[in-house]
């Protein structure tokens, strides 16, 4: 990969957004969705809906795309400020008090919700149990407990592994600093190895079963991989071309998905099962590695040209992705007030839930999430710094790109002026119709602009 040269401190990826706005509504359509048989016709729409379910059945895997996401963004900081030149200054105690105010907040409301909905619905008794299980999801240590890993929410374990990453993150960032890349990833393979090991041994021991899938140990690794995609984008460091390569990327990513879909009927102590279920992770992590190498060097090629419609329609979604991963189980839940019965369940799934979901969640982020990101103020080039590129340009736009806003803008303007009469010259200018199309429109620039200022 070649080098980014860097004057400006403001960067956003629309392809990431389009990434997270996609993988967050899949997720959606994983949970919502009934997997089984009787769920599917008894015509000739049968196959199709076992087709559609079986796909949705996978789309759990998008979770390792999170975590490669994650380690980008985060190490972001980092390789952009080593790449200008300067000494990277990650301070502990800033880099927590912003990952705090931006995540916690948000979480805590939802946490909320889930408890007031589930006390509201079928009644709520605090026993022992539940305090401990609310006092380990709000100290994020859930995912430590198979009985609270998943309880209140079923993706909120993954929450846990981030925050417990990002704690991580300095570890990683000292060995990486010291002795590089290579010894820095053997560190990741071995954490994954050492607690599978310790949750094996806890287990002979204590017979308490310490989860694997849900630690934070085990994915180290696939996250290490979204900061090495970080450094490659910035030129730090030099990739094979074949890191980018899709292909390559949908080899491992079905490899995988047919290790995990076929590891059940392989007896669990045998060696081939613990040999597969150590592979599936990391296959996962550097097929999605090489996807997301590719997306941000795609970036280029979108600056003068028609955004893919792929990127348009997702990357907006992708703002309030968090807000989606946070509260789509509270729809699922009351799904069953609006369902059609007439209606597939899987139609039900397309034309109720997702739809719901993503209004709720819009308006969770706009009152729940959005108040707590961070605002940054964007820094002028840097004196002396090379002329702007094509790449400095798309890190000045900022992304999502401002275009996909004028667009938006244009449009609604165009569909207006098609069922308005016009207006006589001396005429007052309408302040109804183009008003609120106005107002819409910036409050869309509103949302960018808080999202430009998170990492």
């Amino acid at each position: 990969m070649s080098t980014l040269p860097v004057s400006f401190k403001s960067i956003r990826l629309r392809g990431l957004d389009a990434l997270r706005g996609f993988s967050a509504l899949i997720v959606v359509m994983y949970h919502a969705t009934d997997m089984t048989s009787k769920a599917a016709p008894n015509n000739l729409f049968y196959y199709p809906v076992r087709l559609v379910q079986f796909t949705i059945s996978h789309a759990y895997i998008t979770v390792f795309l999170f975590f490669v996401i994650s380690g980008f963004c985060i190490h972001l900081q980092w390789a952009r400020a080593r790449a200008a030149g300067k000494e990277p200054d990650i301070r502990f105690k800033q880099f927590w008090k912003r990952r705090f105010r931006r995540l916690y907040p948000p979480y805590f409301i939802a946490i909320s919700l889930y408890l007031l909905l589930t006390a509201w619905t079928v009644g709520l008794d605090v026993t022992r149990f539940v305090v401990y299980d609310v006092v380990m999801h709000l100290l994020m240590l859930h995912n430590f407990d198979s009985h609270t890993a998943y309880s209140i929410s079923g993706i909120f374990w993954t929450l846990a592994v981030e925050e417990q990453l990002y704690l991580a993150y300095f570890l990683l960032l000292f060995i990486r600093v010291r002795w590089g890349w290579a010894v820095t990833l053997a560190v990741c393979v071995l954490a994954r190895v050492g607690w599978m090991i310790l949750s094996h041994v806890v287990w002979l021991k204590t017979g308490f079963g310490l989860p694997v899938p849900e630690s934070a140990a085990v994915h180290w690794f696939t996250w290490a991989l979204g900061a090495i995609a970080v450094e490659a984008f910035y030129g730090i460091i030099k990739l094979p071309r074949w890191t980018r390569d899709l292909r390559i990327a949908a080899v491992l990513i079905v490899i995988a998905s047919i290790i995990s879909t076929n590891l059940p009927d392989i007896p669990k102590e045998s060696f081939a099962h613990k040999f597969g279920w150590f592979l599936i992770h990391p296959f996962w992590g550097l097929g999605f590695f090489m996807l997301v190498n590719w997306i941000v060097l795609a970036e280029l090629s979108w600056v003068k040209v028609k955004l893919p419609s792929f990127i348009s329609t997702f990357a907006p979604v992708g703002l309030f992705s968090y807000s989606i991963y946070l509260t789509h189980e509270l729809m699922i839940m009351q799904s069953w007030r609006w369902n059609n019965p007439a209606h597939l369940q899987v139609v039900n799934v397309f034309l109720v839930v997702l739809p719901a979901t993503i209004v709720f969640a819009f308006a969770f982020f706009w009152f729940c999430e959005k108040p707590f990101m961070v605002w940054r103020r964007a820094t002028p080039a840097i004196p002396g710094s090379e002329p702007v590129s094509a790449r400095l340009e798309l890190a000045k736009e900022g992304l999502p790109s401002r275009a996909l806003l004028t667009t938006f803008r244009t449009r609604l303007n165009v569909l207006l002026r098609r069922g308005s009469v016009t207006p006589k010259p001396d005429a007052e200018p309408a302040t109804g119709s183009v008003g609120s199309a106005t107002r819409l429109a910036n409050t869309y620039a509103d949302s960018i602009a808080i999202a430009d200022g998170q990492n």
